[in-house]
């Protein structure tokens, strides 16, 4: 069920285009301030690193998205509608306080059952991470796309729609019901525009990402991976910020960026 996304870029700066009016090159905002989640490759030493900065508000928030919107998420993710229907009830089961069972949900009674036994929260989630403890929700699927679309982060934005102006293409899929393809080629249309006149203008032009995921994968030239990342910053105004987490030593099954046998960039930028 996990769509992986692909944007092309530029590697090492940032891309430049010629205005509406053709009086010259426009550089593109600043990536880390855009927090549009492409990754970017730098090399350092005997090896380099890979960094993304990811807005938050351009996810969608599993704590303030109704029931509704929940559910197309799943079908626009072309989930199989059963498993959709029951991974929505356990969520919804999962954040809601009390202990009654949706028609296709799960509550205590199924996860003090497991080998590990343990409570449903009855609450909302604190961290993305707990959607791990949600029936049904393996590895792959949390890393291939749940982690990818949802967040714990910001507020809802109206009819609990997320950012496009810095959503990833699974978000495009979930909010628009467009296939992969499509997401893909929209996120690369919105870098070619440096992010202006995307889609319908959801968001305000300029407006700058006030909670961010920054991840940095390690490697040697090799392409052995050495080490993963990452950490969510707010933003509080000037120049100052607050850490609101830290992960270090995470999962990480490939680069993002593909390394050639002479150790330079492919120019694709894949999520994972």
């Amino acid at each position: 069920t996990g769509q992986q996304g692909r944007a092309r870029g530029s590697r090492g700066g940032d891309r430049a285009q010629l205005d509406s009016n053709e009086q010259g090159p426009k550089e593109c905002p600043d990536a880390w301030l855009l927090g549009d989640g492409q990754w970017k490759n730098e090399f350092f030493g005997e090896g380099g690193y890979q960094v993304r900065v990811s807005d938050e508000s351009g996810k969608i928030n599993i704590n303030q998205v109704d029931e509704v919107i929940l559910r197309q998420t799943f079908i626009n993710l072309d989930f199989d509608p059963g498993f959709g229907d029951a991974l929505a009830d356990a969520i919804l089961d999962w954040r809601d306080p009390d202990d009654l069972e949706r028609l296709n949900g799960v509550e205590s009674d199924y996860y003090l059952a497991q080998d590990i036994p343990y409570p449903a929260k009855d609450g909302p989630f604190d961290v993305i991470d707990e959607l791990l403890l949600i029936r049904d929700v393996t590895q792959d699927l949390f890393y291939d796309t749940l982690k990818e679309v949802f967040t714990v982060y910001g507020t809802a934005r109206a009819g609990n729609m997320a950012n496009l102006m810095t959503a990833g293409p699974g978000v495009i899929m979930a909010n628009r019901g467009v296939d992969a393809e499509t997401a893909e080629e929209m996120v690369r249309q919105r870098q070619d525009n440096c992010g202006e006149d995307f889609l319908d203008g959801t968001v305000a032009r300029g407006a700058l990402p006030t909670i961010v995921t920054i991840e940095s994968v390690g490697y040697l030239n090799t392409g052995r991976m050495t080490r993963r990342l990452s950490g969510v910053v707010q933003r509080t105004g000037g120049h100052s910020f607050r850490m609101l987490r830290w992960q270090d030593r995470l999962p990480s099954p490939e680069l993002p960026i593909k390394i050639d046998d002479q150790g330079s960039g492919d120019d694709v930028y894949e999520d994972f």
